[in-house]
């Protein structure tokens, strides 16, 4: 019932996500995908409808302006896409760049009437241009350079001289150039500013190695110099910031990790997240005239080892900056874990001390009870008065089982009178849940004459119940014939509640490790494995999308969708192996059924799998008990026996669930491996002490192991589960 259950929830997910209206996204691109700017900003386009209430199918395309700027190359694309999409009318129009901006002004109201635009990195092609219709909107470029400019002056009072550096011959990086000097007229400082933009990246080079004191440079990036050499943003970056002499600045991020000491700038996956939100606006029917055009954001960030290369203090950046690459100090880095350490070191000493306490009053009590007894052998007077004075709770019974004596410890804890302790009265304040074992236990003793050791529970006088250590000793007379039994109990109720809480952090510890691994598997199944899938999508459409004439291109097409294949089986396997989800849904059976049927296939080794009489209900904990110590003794097997045929068998029993784990292997000394306490066995035996079980490990060098687990359980219903061989 549950599986078809969860079958219905299954169909009925994807059926919902089939109803999506699908709606397309046309993005044009000034460039390729080798240049970082336009990776970020179509990182943020997808964060922003990644929950859009559509199927968004993306199309785009890059005019490549850098590469191929000739008129006729250009015109080419224009063609193409104009042909392509002829009949495959996009219902919103992204550009990304001034050349796509500068073609959608141009065609827009022939080839796309009525279908919005909206654009990202104008460049100076602004929405004030006369032929821009209304059903343009967008991301304004908010570049601050002199912002940048009065952070530059507050790192480094002395500036005197600002070189703007970049620009270069490239199309997009003349109008680039054309806005910052624009903007720079408006500055007010009194510093002189001067630009080093049209000449070959060499000269470039050697001439910013030598520039005077007291400059900073601004780069604004260099597309392609004087000599028709084409850079990526990075590239030029990593070389301006690696030859100059001064503090390199920039407008954007995209060049903050490569050198640069940073400025007030402009966020290009913060430009796409704005412009992915103005999409949905769009798709949501709002008209763009509506929408309006948006300011860019720009923010003061800097890279904190510029900062330190270069000398800059970083009590000198301006209020709101975001400082980068910032080593962390030791406290900042491990501050949880020293927390947690010393915070385990003192509460471990605690608990020490408390034991190592109780354990010494303990003994001084067993001391004195010797030392009493001791002296009742002389006089059953000095005896009584010894006994009443003790720490600690005396008893006596006779030959009839029946107790005769109580000391006066015994009678403060309980309330009572004497009269009322003797017989078996004693065992009306014993708690009633163990009033049976305390019986069996004396019972059992008294028969054989051995002594005996109890623990149990007795009502104090205030009506609480208190844990009591109860040691019975047989009693000779003096020509050796069998007088009854005499006895000490000590209160161990601190002692008991100091083992409780070690138990409870124990306890705490493993749910600690399972909700980590539940979320470890989530995000590796709903995160990773999905950013895969979608890679191979990818790798798909790409394919498609070529010639059929690039064999090799092809042949290394496959091979990379194959590689991604790969990868997500795996990062598949391994978030089923941090939480399984058919524990969870289909049950233990099932959940241990697959997990040995996948570890065979894997290892290409054998593995049965056997259950028999399980029930269909089980508690939470105990199957995830016994799955983990599954997984922990079987992959073990497979790590160290050398064995190839493994053998799993799950029994029910009345009251009790048995997991056995059996291998033919070189085995190993198992009293050994208790004593150098292995965190896999520490672990599987912490687990199933939690649940109140018992783990026996039967090897021998040479004669393989056997791992045999009995894990106690409420009786329900037992029903014949399937059984069979993985």
């Amino acid at each position: 019932m549950y599986f078809l259950f969860a079958l219905s929830l299954l169909f009925h997910s994807s059926a919902l996500a089939q109803t999506k209206p699908i709606r397309r996204v046309l993005i044009l691109n000034e460039a390729g995908t080798a240049y970082p700017g336009i990776n970020l900003v179509d990182q943020g386009l997808r964060v922003a409808l990644d929950n859009a209430p559509y199927k968004i199918e993306y199309y785009r395309e890059y005019m490549e302006t850098v590469l191929f700027p000739e008129q006729v190359e250009q015109q080419r694309f224009r063609e193409f896409v104009l042909s392509r999409y002829r009949n495959r009318r996009p219902d919103v129009i992204v550009t990304v760049g001034p050349s796509p901006l500068k073609f959608m002004i141009e065609v827009h109201k022939k080839f796309f009437p009525d279908i919005p635009v909206v654009f990202c990195l104008p460049n100076g092609i602004l929405p004030g241009h006369p032929e821009v219709d209304t059903d343009f909107t967008g991301v304004e470029t908010s570049w601050e350079p002199s912002d940048t400019l009065h952070a530059a002056v507050r790192l480094k009072p002395d500036t005197r001289r600002v070189l703007v550096v970049g620009g270069g011959t490239s199309q997009m990086g003349k109008q680039t150039l054309a806005v910052v000097r624009q903007r720079l007229r408006s500055y007010t400082g009194s510093i002189e500013i001067s630009y080093l933009t049209n000449c070959t990246m060499p000269d470039l080079l050697e001439q910013i190695r030598h520039l005077p004191p007291h400059t900073v440079i601004l780069f604004i990036g260099l597309a392609q110099d004087a000599a028709g050499t084409r850079f990526t943003g990075v590239e030029s970056s990593s070389m301006v910031t690696a030859a100059a002499n001064a503090p390199v600045f920039g407008l954007t991020d995209i060049y903050l990790r490569h050198g640069e000491v940073g400025g007030k700038l402009y966020s290009l996956t913060s430009d796409g997240r704005v412009a992915g939100a103005l999409v949905l606006r769009l798709l949501n029917g709002e008209k763009p005239q509506n929408v309006g055009i948006v300011e860019g954001r720009s923010t003061y960030m800097f890279d904190w080892r510029a900062l330190r290369r270069w000398g800059l203090k970083e009590k000198d950046l301006p209020p709101g900056s975001i400082l980068l690459n910032r080593e962390p100090t030791i406290w900042e880095t491990y501050r949880w874990y020293i927390i947690a350490g010393f915070s385990l070191m003192i509460l471990q000493a605690g608990l020490i001390i408390t034991l190592l306490w109780h354990r010494a009053r303990r003994r001084k009590a067993e001391l004195e009870v010797a030392a009493a007894l001791r002296v009742a052998q002389e006089s059953e007077q000095r005896f009584r008065l010894v006994a009443n004075s003790a720490p600690v709770m005396i008893w006596m019974s006779g030959t009839d089982k029946l107790c005769n004596y109580v000391n006066q410890p015994w009678l403060d804890l309980t309330g009572r009178d004497l009269v009322e302790e003797l017989g078996n009265g004693w065992l009306d304040t014993v708690h009633p849940d163990d009033v049976k074992g305390c019986m069996d236990t004396y019972a059992g003793s008294f028969e054989r004459r051995e002594p005996f050791t109890m623990q149990y529970r007795v009502r104090h006088q205030q009506g609480d119940y208190r844990w009591v250590l109860d040691r019975g000793v047989p009693r000779f007379s003096a020509d050796g014939a069998f007088a009854g039994y005499i006895g000490s109990c000590v209160d161990i109720t601190e002692n008991k509640l100091a083992e409780e809480a070690l138990s409870g952090v124990s306890r705490r510890l493993i749910e600690a490790q399972e909700q980590e691994r539940t979320r470890i598997s989530r995000e590796l199944h709903d995160d990773i494995n999905q950013r895969i899938a979608m890679l191979g999508i990818e790798l798909d459409v790409l394919q498609q999308s070529l010639p059929p004439s690039g064999d090799e291109v092809q042949a290394r097409l496959d091979h990379l969708r194959q590689l991604a294949s790969d990868i997500g089986t795996e990062v598949q396997g391994i978030s089923h192996r941090l939480h399984s989800s058919k524990l969870e849904y289909l049950g233990l059976v099932a959940a241990c059924k697959s997990f040995c049927r996948e570890t065979a296939e894997w290892h290409k080794l054998k593995v049965s799998f056997t259950a028999d009489n399980i029930p269909s209900e089980m508690p939470q904990d105990v199957s995830l008990c016994l799955f983990r110590v599954l997984q922990e003794s079987l992959n073990n097997a497979i790590k160290h026996s050398g064995a190839q045929s493994f053998e799993v068998e799950l029994r029910g029993f009345s009251g009790e669930i048995q997991l056995i784990v059996r291998d033919d292997g070189v085995g190993f000394d198992a009293a050994s491996a208790l004593i150098s306490r292995g965190l896999g066995i520490v672990s599987m035996r912490e687990r199933v002490s939690l649940v109140s079980g018992i783990m026996l490990i039967t090897s021998r060098p040479m004669a393989g192991t056997e791992i045999r687990v009995g894990v106690p359980i409420v009786a329900r219903s037992m029903t014949q589960s399937a059984s069979g061989a993985a």
